[in-house]
C-alpha cells in the first residue's frame, strides 16, 4: 500500500507526539533530585542544540548559514516557542497543579486552528470542530479523571498556562512558514540554541554540578535532550514539511497526553479506568476523525456533485 506525502507527514507528527509523551517520566526522575524546572529546561535545550550541531557536522549538511532576517526570525521562535514556552508551563505547574497546567497547555489546538485560519486560510470544517471538541474534552478527562478537584484555579497560574498553550501553538504556525526558506535541521539548530541562550534569563545551570557527577541526573538530561527534544521536534517539523494542515497537526499532538498516561500505567503502575479511559478513547477518536476529514469531505462533495448532475440531467 502506497502512502501519500501528507499521510506520511501526519504519521511523523503522531510519532513525535509519542516521543513527547515520554518527557513526564524523565522529568519525574530529575525532579526527585530537586532540580528546578528552569534549570532542566536550559540543559534540555543545550543538549538538543549540541546534538543537532553534531548531526549536521557528521552529515556534512551545509545549511546552517542564514541571513540577518532569518537570524532574527529564528531568535524570536527560540525565545517564544522554546524559552518562554518552558518558562510558562513550568511556572503554571508551580502556581496551580500539573493537571491544571496541562489542561491549559492543551488549549494549543484551539490557538493553532484560529491562527491557521487567519494566516493560512485553512478551512474550518465540521469534522475539525468535532475533532477539536473531542480532543479538548478527552485531554481533560484523561488528566483529571473527571474530577474538578484536580483543578486549582489561580488567575496568574491560568494566564501562564494559557501562555504556554499559545507559545506551544506558535511552534506549528511559525515552523510551517520557516520551512519555506530553511531546512528543518537548520530551524532546530537555531531555535534550540537561542532557546538555551534566552533560558539563561531565568535558569541557573550550575546547580546541576552541586550533585557532583551523578549518572542518573546526566543520563536523565541526556535522554530529555535526545528523545522529547531532538528526535521529537525533528520528526514534528519534518512532518510539517509535507504540507500538512496546521490545525490537524495541532489536534494530533494531543496524543502526547495519551502516551504520558499509558507510560505512567506501564512504569509507575497508575490505574487507567473510568473517565480516564474514556478520555484516552476520545483523544484517539479525535485523531481518527481529523485524519478522516479530507476523505469524508471529498466523499460528501462527490455525492453532492453527483446529485446536482442527476437533477440537471432530468
Amino acid at each position: 500500500m502506497q502512502i501519500n506525502d501528507r499521510t506520511k507527514g501526519y504519521l511523523l507528527i503522531a510519532l513525535a507526539s509519542i516521543l513527547w509523551g515520554t518527557m513526564g517520566l524523565v522529568g519525574k526522575l530529575l525532579f526527585s533530585y530537586e532540580l528546578r524546572p528552569q534549570d532542566i529546561t536550559f540543559w534540555k535545550l543545550l543538549i538538543g542544540f549540541i546534538m543537532m550541531f553534531v548531526y549536521l557536522y557528521i552529515k556534512k549538511i551545509d545549511s546552517i548559514k542564514i541571513d540577518r532576517c532569518g537570524m532574527w526570525q529564528l531568535a524570536l521562535v527560540g525565545l517564544f516557542c522554546q524559552a518562554l514556552y518552558n518558562l510558562f508551563i513550568f511556572s503554571a505547574i508551580e502556581k496551580t497543579t500539573i493537571a491544571t497546567a496541562t489542561i491549559l497547555l492543551y488549549t494549543a489546538p484551539i490557538f493553532v486552528t484560529i491562527m491557521a485560519r487567519i494566516f493560512y486560510k485553512e478551512r474550518l470544517t465540521s469534522y475539525k470542530v468535532v475533532a477539536l471538541l473531542f480532543c479538548i474534552l478527552g485531554c481533560y478527562l484523561t488528566i483529571t479523571g473527571g474530577s474538578l478537584g484536580a483543578i486549582k484555579l489561580d488567575t496568574e497560574g491560568m494566564m501562564l498556562g494559557l501562555g504556554a498553550g499559545f507559545t506551544y501553538a506558535l511552534t506549528t504556525i511559525t515552523s510551517r512558514a520557516l520551512l519555506k526558506r530553511y531546512s528543518q535541521w537548520t530551524i532546530l539548530l537555531y531555535i534550540f540554541g537561542f532557546g538555551a541562550l534566552f533560558s539563561l534569563l531565568f535558569a541557573n545551570p550550575t546547580t546541576v554540578f552541586q550533585f557532583g557527577f551523578n549518572l542518573n541526573i546526566w543520563l536523565g538530561l541526556f535522554i530529555l535532550g535526545l528523545v522529547p527534544t531532538t528526535l521529537a521536534y525533528g520528526l514534528y517539523i519534518t512532518g510539517l514539511s509535507y504540507e500538512v494542515e496546521s490545525s490537524k497537526a495541532g489536534i494530533i499532538t494531543t496524543l502526547e497526553v495519551v502516551v504520558a498516561v499509558l507510560a505512567s500505567y506501564v512504569f509507575l503502575g497508575e490505574v487507567i479506568l473510568g473517565w480516564k479511559l474514556i478520555g484516552v478513547i476520545m483523544v484517539l477518536c479525535s485523531v481518527i476523525i481529523v485524519q478522516s476529514d479530507q476523505y469524508l469531505t471529498g466523499k460528501i462533495e462527490a455525492i453532492k456533485a453527483k446529485s446536482i448532475a442527476s437533477k440537471t440531467s432530468m
